[in-house]
């Protein structure tokens, strides 16, 4: 079965569900937007995992060009997203980081695990790989 196409800005993300993942796919070109964007690929994410039943979401920012904008650092850290990915059936997170060539500054990565872990609450597991073999035996763990 091919990957499904949920959301796309081309250069900018593209969101689709793998099927050979059993995932919601947020491939990041670059994260940073004055706009809506980032909410409205994040927001179609979370709807087709919720309509679907989707248990794991894979995003990808390995070749982000740019991080997220100040204005959406604090949506992703708002009650609003907390509570949207709280309420969903989403279970399993992973995120590929950011290649070194990238040049974005991957400081935050050291505790994402954690803090995913504390602001989603029981029942929920996080991971930072940019393995696939480990992604898939992490999705296949639930």
């Amino acid at each position: 079965m091919d990957n499904t196409i949920i959301h796309n800005v081309p250069d900018f993300v593209e969101v689709s569900y793998r099927p050979d993942l059993e995932a919601v796919y947020l491939k990041w070109f670059s994260e940073y937007d004055e706009g809506s964007r980032v909410r409205d690929a994040v927001n179609a994410a979370v709807n087709y995992v919720n309509r679907y039943g989707v248990q794991n979401w894979l995003a990808d920012i390995s070749t982000s060009s740019r991080g997220l904008s100040d204005q959406d650092m604090e949506w992703v850290a708002s009650t609003e997203f907390s509570d949207a990915i709280s309420h969903s059936t989403l279970r399993r997170f992973v995120m590929i980081p950011p290649l070194p060539e990238t040049g974005q500054d991957t400081g935050w990565l050291s505790d994402w695990e954690q803090n995913t872990l504390a602001k989603f609450g029981d029942g929920v597991s996080a991971k930072l790989s940019g393995d696939m073999d480990e992604i898939r035996a992490f999705f296949r763990e639930g």
